[in-house]
């Protein structure tokens, strides 16, 4: 079945300054399915900005639940709404809405997230000062159960090579919903790959050669992490590990030999396959916490443990944790270890994030 756009006619005088002449300069877009308990606060989120000069594009791919009564609840003139039938993978569904967005720069902001209001100000304010950056992010607070975990943040500037030693390092974390990209890049990259399920690190991995890469450093972006619906924490865990690897391979093939020196390319492989490693034995962990079957995971770690061998110490006991605890343990444990231990927690440009 064809998207059905159910955006209202608006009359002249409705529409915000900065809006009458159909220039937009950012589009929010918000992909949702079956989220009918949180769409509304993103999409107050993203109403709420200080900037004008945005639009917010909302996409149901096929819910079953409250979600089209919700949306169809709205009337203002800055937002889009597509409704579908039937659900779609999210690559497709990510592609359509990369074909609608109308603005210059796109933020993709999950139905589970949500912004502070000066996010598109302060992204914009950044793009006008360093109209050459490829893509550029903000801080973020990471929701973790009941708590609220800060992200660390970058310089205003650097290039891909610090860029990727941070993030493979865990000086960096950079999230889908935090993030501002050019939208005539990503539709040059051809949208995401059809099996794609890491689009976020699949769109960073290439834009970052484009030129500098710019960091907001304040903390304008909420990003839910753990809840049990979460389409992340359900990728298989073979799934999830062979494409990260595939994604370092292309990202470490676009530095030039002749100005990034073999042993600096070395160096940051050992960080990237070390983070491939933890990666991956969290996804085990994640996974069995929704309940996978054991003999599941069995089987992936036959197929995939190779992975592994990076940090085979730290990823052997949370590897063990998903194959045999239970799923309800699993997830407590989980929570109280990102809590207490995750890069989020560390003191970041020497304040503590605790005072944050």
């Amino acid at each position: 079945m064809a998207w059905i756009d159910d955006t209202k006619a608006h009359d002249a005088d409705q529409i915000p300054d900065g809006f009458q002449d159909g220039h937009v300069r950012l589009t929010i877009a918000i992909p949702t399915i079956n989220r009918a308990y949180c769409i509304r606060r993103a999409i107050d989120s993203a109403l709420a900005q200080t900037a004008n000069n945005i639009e917010v594009l909302v996409s149901n791919n096929g819910a079953t639940d409250e979600t089209r009564s919700i949306l169809d609840s709205y009337s203002d003139p800055r937002l889009r709404v597509f409704h579908r039938e039937t659900t779609i993978s999210s690559a497709d569904h990510a592609n359509f809405v990369i074909d609608q967005v109308r603005g210059e720069l796109f933020v993709g902001l999950s139905d589970d997230d949500y912004l502070e209001p000066q996010f598109a100000e302060r992204v914009l304010a950044l793009f006008d000062r360093h109209p050459d950056m490829s893509f550029c992010y903000t801080r973020c607070w990471v929701q973790v159960g009941d708590a609220a975990l800060p992200s660390p943040a970058g310089p205003e500037l650097e290039d891909a090579l610090s860029l990727f030693q941070g993030y493979f390092t865990g000086r960096r974390h950079l999230f889908w919903c935090a993030t501002a990209t050019r939208i005539a890049d990503i539709r040059r990259l051809g949208g995401l790959p059809r099996q794609t399920n890491l689009g976020d690190l699949y769109v960073w991995g290439a834009l970052a050669f484009n030129g500098p890469v710019g960091c907001v450093g304040e903390l304008l972006s909420h990003y839910t992490y753990l809840a049990g619906d979460n389409l992340s924490t359900g990728i298989p865990p073979c799934a999830w590990a062979n494409e990260i690897f595939e994604i370092i391979e292309q990202i470490l093939s676009r530095f030039d030999p002749a100005r990034v020196p073999a042993p600096v390319r070395s160096e940051l492989r050992v960080a990237m396959h070390r983070f491939l490693a933890r990666t991956t034995a969290n996804q085990f962990a994640l996974v069995a916490a929704r309940g996978s079957g054991k003999l599941m995971l069995w089987r992936a770690l036959c197929q995939c443990g190779h992975y592994l061998a990076a940090e085979p110490f730290l990823c052997i006991s949370r590897v063990m944790a998903a194959l045999v605890l239970p799923a309800w343990l699993l997830k407590i444990l989980l929570i109280r270890f990102v809590v207490r231990h995750s890069r989020w927690t560390r003191p970041s440009h020497g304040r503590s994030s605790h005072t944050e």
